[in-house]
């Protein structure tokens, strides 16, 4: 009897330890390696958001004109909770990552989620843009990133383009990092330490501001 018991947890153990593996190695692969060819593309890429689109055309009167635009909150764009909507690319550490809309824990297992609240808006919003990934699986590179580095969103068939202005790290119940903000604005949290295990009591936060 005792010997099927250890048999069956032994199983149950296998099982669990492979179920966890699998959710990990699919919120890894939301972040892919960029080619060569890409970086370039991306780099070189001096195109400003397509003026012939109202959405992108909208945010970036914001930064270039500086009267602000009426903001559309991401909880009243027509998405479905963890539906993908958009690539979030990062030609300075040669990687690109799915983007699914929303940041809850099940979303943030696929890969990045977007947050959707009344205070942040997608890209095309005029607003706040706040993207979070786990340290361990998507963001575990965004400890290389550095001021200056150039961010760059694909949405709706448009690119939006930010600069790192500010990178930080708080503590994991800080209320001022998901807010509104009256200019373009995409940040990216993560956990902090990236090396700790378990439930890490900080986070990791970079700022961008858009610049077209």
């Amino acid at each position: 009897m005792n010997r099927l018991i250890g048999i069956g947890m032994m199983v149950i153990g296998v099982f669990i330890t492979s179920y966890h593996f699998m959710a990990w190695q699919m919120a890894r692969s939301a972040a892919e390696e960029m080619t060569e060819a890409e970086v370039q593309q991306y780099t070189q890429e001096v195109k400003p958001v397509q003026k012939n689109s109202e959405d992108a055309d909208n945010a970036a009167k914001v930064r270039t004109e500086g009267k602000p635009e009426p903001q559309q909150a991401s909880t009243e764009v027509q998405h479905e909770l963890g539906e993908k909507v958009a690539w979030l690319i990062v030609p300075g550490i040669a990687q690109k990552y799915s983007v699914y809309w929303g940041a809850q824990p099940d979303i943030l297992k696929k890969g990045v989620g977007m947050y959707v609240s009344p205070f942040t808006t997608a890209p095309n919003g005029g607003g706040h843009t706040v993207l979070s990934g786990h340290r361990d699986t998507v963001f575990y590179r965004l400890k290389e990133l550095e001021e200056g580095d150039v961010l760059k969103v694909e949405y709706h068939d448009d690119i939006y383009t930010y600069k790192i202005n500010k990178i930080w790290i708080t503590h994991a119940e800080d209320r001022s990092v998901v807010v509104r903000k009256s200019i373009p604005t995409l940040t990216l949290t993560t956990c902090y330490p990236f090396s700790y295990i378990g439930n890490a009591p900080k986070r990791y936060i970079v700022q961008a501001e858009l610049v077209k």
